[in-house]
This record gives structure tokens, sequence and C-alpha cells, in this order.
């Protein structure tokens, strides 16, 4: 893109600022899939319509967007959760008296869960099973690029539910989702009958729309947390992917755990902030930097709630 049609950079106040050494996890650390690095240490990204770069200079956090985008500061405020509302709620974890937990947090200063758009969260999950991140970046990309809207300079939004629905087979192989072209089409088609689906999943109780989300095809419990967290902003939810797997296991002695036992453990464990926690541990342990200082695991193995 010809920096002709960029802002200038300009300064991201928030509350809770983002070291240098923090971009490229809080960015490509497995919450969003469309963020790459650029040959300047920048990152450009698209989420929901908004596209924008990020950077840390000596000034600190810096933004900068396409000229003729009116929104695209507000956006990045509200993404990075500018007010510092998870800042406060970290204060509610139990990492005074959790040596592991403690270790994570401070080996990822300023770590925070990012405000995705529920459509583009799902999406990005239902490419996840049994993917690296990288590759699912590929297979985000793909669909973008050959089913969503442009939004000038090679960008484009993910596609539409209907997009996908309509999509045919050579598209869909050509996007390397595999079998997860089935989970996509048949999400696409049941949601192309629920227009309003992502304001009726936010008005469910959490529980409730853990549920709701596992109706969809592709959709298990740890793909519906993922979505709870990462695209409702429910930090309650506490996804169980094979890296948090490895961390409870290894740091708090929870070998043999099923990851729904797991899943109930960290809500349990982790409180109101669950999702803060797990993605410090998730972090932490796909970077080696996991502290190995044992906790005490419960003298009983906690049972999954049984559905209603």
């Amino acid at each position: 893109m010809a920096s002709a049609e960029w802002t200038p950079w300009r300064p991201l106040r928030l509350a809770e600022a983002i070291p240098a050494s923090m971009l490229a996890e809080q960015l490509d650390g497995g919450q969003s899939f469309r963020w790459t690095e650029s040959p300047d240490g920048s990152w450009v990204g698209v989420f929901g319509r908004t596209l924008a770069a990020l950077r840390v200079s000596a000034q600190g956090l810096e933004w900068r967007g396409p000229k003729q985008a009116a929104h695209t500061e507000a956006a990045l405020l509200a993404y990075l959760d500018a007010a510092g509302t998870q800042a406060r709620l970290v204060e509610s974890l139990p990492w005074r008296s959790d040596p592991v937990l403690r270790a994570a947090r401070e080996a990822y200063p300023g770590l925070r869960i990012l405000r995705q758009d529920p459509h583009e969260a799902l999406i990005g999950f239902l490419c996840s099973s049994n993917k690296r991140i990288l590759q699912i970046r590929v297979m985000v990309a793909a669909l973008a690029t050959k089913l969503g809207e442009p939004l000038g300079e090679g960008f484009h939004a993910l596609p539409t539910w209907a997009a996908i629905a309509s999509a045919d087979d050579a598209t869909l192989r050509a996007c390397s989702l595999g079998y997860r072209a089935a989970y996509l089409r048949g999400t696409a088609k049941l949601l192309l009958a629920r227009p309003r689906w992502a304001e009726e999943f936010a008005a469910l109780p959490t529980a409730a729309l853990l549920e709701e989300l596992q109706t969809l095809p592709g959709v298990g419990p740890k793909v519906a947390a993922c979505v709870a967290l990462f695209g409702f902003g429910r930090l309650e939810s506490f996804p169980v992917d094979t890296w948090v797997v490895q961390a409870l296991a290894d740091a708090y002695g929870l070998h043999g755990w099923k990851p729904a036992q797991l899943e109930q453990f960290g809500k349990a464990h982790f409180g109101e902030a669950a999702g803060l926690a797990q993605q410090y541990l998730f972090s932490a342990a796909r970077h080696g930097k996991l502290v190995r200082a044992e906790v005490r695991p419960p003298a009983k193995t906690p049972r999954p709630r049984r559905k209603r």
C-alpha cells in the first residue's frame, strides 16, 4: 500500500500500555488471525471492516489507517480495551497466591483479550481444528481474499455467511480448509436463516451461549469457549486446547484430567477473569516460559455440569 494512502502515525492512548515486546503476542498469539508483521516491525491487520497498522515507538503505541476511514482510531480503542477494564479484572485473579499465574503475568505484561466481532471469531476458530496459528492465518486470509468484500489496497473483509454458503467446492478447496469447509458451509447455511444471530447469542447467559454455539457444525466445547471469550467478551470462559492441557498438567499437577474437568477447574480456580488467566498460561506454555512450581490440585476432580 502506498504510504500516501495512510494517515501519519498517531499515538493510541490506552489505560494499560502494550510494551514493544508484547505487540507480536498480542496480535498474533492465537486470538486473532488477521495481523501480519511488516518489514519495519509494524503490524498491519483487518478486524471487522477496519484496516489499521500498529507499532510501538519511543513515544509508545501508535496507529495509522487509510485516510478515507474516519473511525479507525475509535475501532482500535474498543478492540484493545483502551479503558483498561481487563487490567482491573486482572487484580481479581489469584496471582498473589498462585506462583504459576504470577510468573505468566509477569512474562506478558499488558496482555489483554482482543474484542473481536463474533462473526470474525467464529470463522477463525472454525478453521482452527488441528491447525497451528500460521496455518489458520493462511486459511482465513484465503477466505477473505476469495470471498470477502474488498477494503482497498489488496485487503478484504471476511466473507459473509451468504458468500460462504454459496461458494463452490473448488473455491473452498483453494482456501486449504480440508474437512473444515463442511463446517463453515454448514454453519453459514444455519446462520443465514438467523440474520440477528449475533445479537440473539449475545443476549444469552454464558452457559446457554456455550450450548447454543455447540449446535453449529464443527463447534465443540473448545471452539465454543474460544468464540465466547474472543467474540462475545465472556471473560469467564476458559478454553482448553493442547497448550492449556499441558500447562495445567505440568504446573498444577492435573495429569490425566479430561478437557471438561480442566475447564471446570479453570473457572473455579481463576473466577470471573478465567479467560484472561487462560491467555497468560497459553502464551507462557507456547513459548516455554511456564513456571513448573506445582500448585496443589483440588482434593476431588470436578465433574462437568450436566446440560439441562
